[in-house]
């Protein structure tokens, strides 16, 4: 696996509240996530960089000769930890107050593949000529898209289009979505937050995923071709390539 991440700022925030973390073990272990904070630029990038900061914590502590029994039960048990802390901070600081963050991720262990998501970043499988995304975005807008209420077309420029109804540290306990990632021979991961999803639609993705170049090539032509596009919000990717 080659893994490889790029954060920016983009072209219109004035602090980058977004964070990333990829470990690496071996080529069957390994660690992927992205964070997406919120709650103004002191609080977002606190719950960001806090849950970062815990998924490293508990990744590091993993004893290779024993293998996690139950990865979902691992996955939830961590970011319900960072959720505790991340919501006891913000009610206890006042500059904090209101924060939370986007997660999603993987987990390799032994070969198999699994994710953690919450929010509104995404993880998507793509091959050559596929695209296809692994998380369901949890927005209000996403919510009257899935009930019929509004259709596709509405839902791209719909004014409340960026309001979450799940994040990280809003409440005392969260909610996560957890599944097990069966990728095909020719599939591989890309890893994002809506600063990159938002101004990219499938279409372009795929072109641009589908470039035969190097990996660090792709992940900066990505990144250049969001800031061309108005870097409307900070950009965070990570690529997992076999």
């Amino acid at each position: 696996m080659k893994i490889i991440a790029k954060t920016d700022i983009g072209l219109v925030r004035a602090t980058n509240e977004d964070t990333f973390t990829y470990v690496v073990k071996d080529e069957n272990n390994f660690m992927a996530f992205v964070c997406d904070g919120m709650g103004g630029h002191l609080g977002g990038s606190y719950a960001s960089s806090k849950t970062v900061d815990f998924l490293n914590d508990a990744y590091a502590k993993l004893d290779p000769a024993t293998p996690i029994k139950n990865v979902g039960v691992w996955l939830f048990d961590t970011l319900q930890a960072a959720n505790e802390y991340i919501y006891e901070q913000s009610l206890a600081n006042e500059n904090l107050k209101g924060m939370g963050t986007t997660v999603s991720g993987v987990i390799m262990v032994n070969g198999d593949i699994y994710y953690a998501h919450i929010g509104d970043s995404r993880i998507y499988a793509y091959s050559k000529d596929s695209l296809q995304q692994v998380t369901t975005d949890h927005t209000y807008v996403n919510t009257l898209l899935l009930n019929g209420l509004i259709t596709f077309k509405q839902a791209q420029k719909h004014p409340k289009r960026h309001v979450l109804t799940n994040a990280l540290g809003i409440k005392r306990k969260v909610s996560v979505d957890i599944g097990q990632i069966r990728l095909k021979d020719d599939e591989n991961l890309l890893i994002c937050t809506d600063g990159v999803h938002n101004l990219l639609d499938g279409k372009k993705l795929t072109k641009l995923l589908n470039e035969e170049i190097d990996i660090e090539l792709k992940i900066n032509m990505i990144k250049e071709k969001v800031l061309s596009l108005g870097g409307l919000d900070n950009i965070t990717l990570i690529l997992v390539e076999k």
